[in-house]
């Protein structure tokens, strides 16, 4: 069972990623203080989780006991639409950022499950180098801020702001619910009615805008941080958007097989030549990548010397070429 919901943002404050934390800290039918937790240590579940993507929130779970599978949806509906955290702003604060001091002799420091997090994001160089592909190659739309929350602007979000986004998207008329399994339809449908009979429809902007094609290449240069001790080298990452729209299901699968011919094992013709070149330590990028609006096609190294930078650039070209 997955309830997906489209969740579109205008800044770095991390709505989403927060609201899916702060959901499963109990609703409506389950006030307890983490079903989640309690899920985790008592359910049969063979998954379960829940995930912030750049323009959506999902909420999965999975069982092999009917009973039990069940018992899931129900909790996982309850606390998608009818969570404790738009009445308790106590939950926002532990999930999302509070002020906190420790020591009267010390700074007043923020803190927060999902700013010590994204801290701990904002830390990998990796981490930094896709937040800063994706928002180089969508400057225009919701991708070119981060949903997960940069801590720079974490602080800057409200609680008002926080419920404000959950009764914008938080809607059935904004969601995708799916069920695979081979139980009773009807069943499933008593389970959902008890949920989205509560509601009346509604149009619900949560559109994702095309980013425009580019007419010429741009370079974009950003830093990260290293630790004391640390040689700091480069990552360079060449990078396209390969479409004004979706693909169709026949573009892409032969994208998909082409992605493969050119870097899916160590003697294509793409990784081969990164990897002889000995121009950086690892390939850096997963070449397409089609989970957002517009496909990519993101694909580097890391470990470049300065001097190396353009050849790396030039390398990948005339590879595919």
């Amino acid at each position: 069972f997955g309830i997906v919901l489209r969740t579109p943002v205008e800044n770095s404050t991390g709505i989403p990623h927060i609201l899916e934390h702060s959901v499963l800290n109990g609703s409506r039918k389950y006030p307890i203080k983490e079903p989640f937790v309690e899920l985790i240590k008592g359910s049969l579940n063979t998954f379960l989780n829940a995930f912030t993507y750049p323009d959506r929130t999902c909420y999965p779970v999975a069982s092999t006991n009917l009973q039990d599978f069940y018992n899931l949806m129900d909790v996982y509906l309850d606390a998608v639409f009818y969570p404790k955290c738009l009445e308790d702003p106590r939950i926002f604060l532990q999930e999302g950022w509070h002020y906190e001091l420790d020591d009267p002799n010390k700074p007043v420091e923020y803190k927060g499950v999902v700013f010590n997090e994204m801290k701990g994001v904002y830390s990998q160089p990796d981490s930094v180098l896709g937040r800063d592909i994706q928002q180089a190659i969508f400057p225009d739309n919701t991708y070119s801020v981060d949903s997960g929350g940069d801590p720079v602007d974490i602080p800057n979000l409200t609680y008002d702001q926080f419920k404000e986004f959950h009764g914008k998207f938080y809607h059935p008329s904004n969601a995708r619910i799916w069920i695979y399994g081979d139980d009773d339809p009807n069943e499933r449908l008593r389970i959902l009615d008890n949920y989205l009979s509560g509601f009346e429809r509604r149009e619900v902007d949560s559109r994702v805008h095309a980013q425009k094609l580019w007419k010429e290449p741009r370079t974009v240069v950003n830093k990260y941080a290293v630790g004391d001790g640390t040689e700091a080298t480069n990552y360079v990452s060449v990078n396209w958007l390969l479409s004004e729209d979706r693909f169709d299901v026949e573009t892409e699968l032969a994208i998909g097989f082409l992605d493969h011919l050119l870097l899916g094992t160590s003697a294509s013709p793409l990784q081969k030549a990164l990897n002889d070149s000995g121009l950086g330590e690892a390939i850096i990028g997963g070449g397409l990548e089609d989970e957002l609006r517009q496909p990519t096609f993101s694909i580097g190294l890391k470990g470049v010397k300065e001097e190396n930078r353009q050849k790396v650039v030039d390398l990948v070209q005339s590879t595919l070429k």
